[in-house]
């Protein structure tokens, strides 16, 4: 009988239902997996205690390692989409090039993001991305397929990069801090990091790939990644998004492969007060059958 995480249940037979039957990682990868999550930046949920006693904290629950997805969620904290005065944080949001090619997920300066896979990581500065780091790694077989696929996982706008200007990287290894470098220092521009997954055939190409607004260039591999998310995750759990669509050319929308690749994403809890108004709900903008996009993995 196949058993199934609580966070994103499918039916049986595809990948993101975990079995204890499924096959086991090739070594190099089973090795690079976290023993378990990281201590979190902040509370995942606080309940009310006896008046004047402090809040009991309820820290997710860790799932044991034959049950863990393949990713692993980038942030200890959810506070959802950022939109302010500065503008739409959501995918394919209106821009001055056509449309938002990733996703702002808001968080205090200092948040820390880790990474998401093992691969390979850049990090350089730009005028406009301000402080980045991108993580390459290999798409899961059983999505690619008999072809290989690897994803630019880009996240910009922060305040300090672990990362040196090319490293090899371990799932949940820290890669920096969120901030507000680049075109996200304006007063009107809630602190955030800007997420954006573009994939490619090679890890070559995924290696070069720039995230510039501008190119907007379609991959095979990205295609396929998109059906097989469709076919595997979206379509058994009525997931997706309400309004936008899944991909735009060789991109794809970061909260759904997340979604459909992790199983440790934290309950959207209010961000400190004076973030409150910056802050969105997935659900205002995501919906799903079989699953709260908002509660993730809690019980």
């Amino acid at each position: 009988m196949r058993r199934r995480t609580a966070w994103l249940p499918v039916s049986a037979g595809l990948l993101f239902g975990c079995s204890a039957q499924q096959s086991p990682a090739p070594p190099e990868v089973a090795a690079a997996k976290p023993a378990a999550p990281t201590a979190q930046t902040e509370p995942a949920l606080a309940k009310s205690s006896a008046p004047g006693s402090p809040p009991v904290v309820e820290q997710p629950k860790a799932l044991p390692p034959e049950l863990r997805k393949p990713w692993s969620y980038p942030l200890r904290v959810d506070h959802g989409i950022r939109e302010d005065e500065g503008g739409q944080g959501g995918f394919l949001a209106p821009r001055t090039h056509g449309k938002h090619n990733g996703l702002d997920f808001l968080a205090p300066i200092g948040t820390e993001l880790h990474a998401p896979c093992t691969g390979k990581a850049k990090s350089a500065v730009s005028s406009s991305f301000g402080i980045w780091v991108k993580v390459v790694c290999a798409v899961p077989a059983e999505i690619a397929g008999k072809r290989d696929a690897f994803a630019s996982i880009f996240f910009s706008h922060l305040s300090k990069s672990a990362v040196r200007e090319a490293e090899a990287v371990r799932q949940g290894q820290l890669l920096g801090k969120v901030g507000k470098s680049g075109n996200a220092r304006g007063s009107d521009i809630a602190p955030h990091v800007h997420v954006e997954i573009a994939v490619h055939d090679t890890q070559a190409e995924a290696l070069e790939e720039r995230h510039s607004g501008r190119d907007h260039s379609k991959t095979r591999a990205a295609e396929r990644f998109a059906r097989a998310l469709e076919t595997q995750c979206l379509e058994p759990n009525g997931f997706g998004p309400r309004s936008h669509g899944l991909s735009r050319a060789r991109r794809l929308d970061p909260f759904v492969v997340l979604a459909c690749l992790s199983d440790d994403k934290p309950r959207l809890v209010d961000p400190p007060t004076n973030l409150i108004s910056a802050s969105v709900a997935w659900s205002k903008q995501y919906e799903a059958r079989t699953f709260d996009v908002d509660r993730g993995r809690q019980p």
